[in-house]
């Protein structure tokens, strides 16, 4: 966290499709409190690679239950 507060980086890591990833959220908040930048860093490129395509998969399925 900055001083000022508006700035935070979290730091995650997981297991997703049998790769292991770290990352980083990077968020900045206007002087309101909401968020106004959100930025994502994951390694591994493979690491990456699988969370893109568990997300396509979630994300899928939902917008095709959303729409029954």
């Amino acid at each position: 966290t900055t001083a000022d507060g508006l700035n935070v980086v979290l730091e995650f890591s997981a297991s997703v499709g049998g790769k292991q990833l770290k990352g980083i959220d990077m968020i900045r908040f206007n002087e309101d409190g909401k968020i106004v930048e959100f930025e994502v860093m994951v390694r591994p490129l493979s690491g990456l690679q699988a969370l893109g395509a568990e997300m396509g998969q979630r994300l899928g399925a939902y917008l095709a239950a959303s729409k029954a």
